[in-house]
């Protein structure tokens, strides 16, 4: 009875150690690893998502006949919007400002101009902030994130051409929204109990 059960443990050892040194063989050796690609150089052509400097900023001039009426784009903000945020307000140009509970703001309307003056570039360096692009799932288009907790820009591909770059949408996004920081005009307020047209 001893002997078997030894003979079975060193058979189970054999069989582990020959399958140990089979499966080792797999296993890519130093000389076997492929080097890494050289880095990829940091794009700088137009299109990337990168700042310019701020001569180098073209001035958008936003084509007033390419304006989206404020019933169409209060659809698509809606869309674009996560349906759980129900706490925000739209301005006239497409700026929307995302709140997290308006039940603690006294004047919503008021909170959300102060909030948009607060982040107000005051200099040409100022309006070169870092932006996020979304390209909607639930809407056409775009929404523009940058330079302020909650506050995004809606662009329509109506607006601009759907091929441009992520720069020329952030573009056209900082002059749409400065627009809106120049005569701030709050079109809509959403709150939980539903949507109030201002203007």
């Amino acid at each position: 009875m001893v002997k078997i059960q030894l003979l079975i443990i060193t058979s189970i050892c054999l069989f582990l150690l020959i399958g140990c040194n089979s499966s080792s063989s797999t296993v890519p050796t130093r000389e076997e690893l492929q080097a890494l690609p050289d880095p990829t150089p940091t794009p700088t052509a137009k299109g990337a998502m990168t700042n310019q400097s701020p001569e180098d900023i073209t001035p958008i001039v936003i084509d007033e006949t390419t304006a989206i009426p404020p019933e169409e784009l209060l659809g698509y903000i809606q869309n674009a919007i996560i349906p759980i945020y129900k706490d925000w307000v739209i301005l006239k140009n497409g700026t929307y400002i995302i709140f997290d509970d308006m039940n603690n703001i006294p004047d919503i309307q008021t909170a959300a101009i102060q909030l948009l003056n607060d982040h107000k570039p005051k200099t040409p360096e100022d309006n070169n902030w870092d932006f996020s692009i979304t390209d909607l799932d639930r809407a056409e288009g775009w929404s523009v994130y940058g330079n302020g907790y909650g506050i995004y820009t809606y662009v329509h591909p109506k607006e601009i051409s759907v091929e441009s770059s992520p720069q020329e949408i952030s573009a056209y996004a900082k002059a749409k929204r400065a627009l809106d920081e120049k005569n701030p005009q709050i079109i809509f307020v959403s709150s939980p109990q539903g949507i109030v047209k201002i203007q």
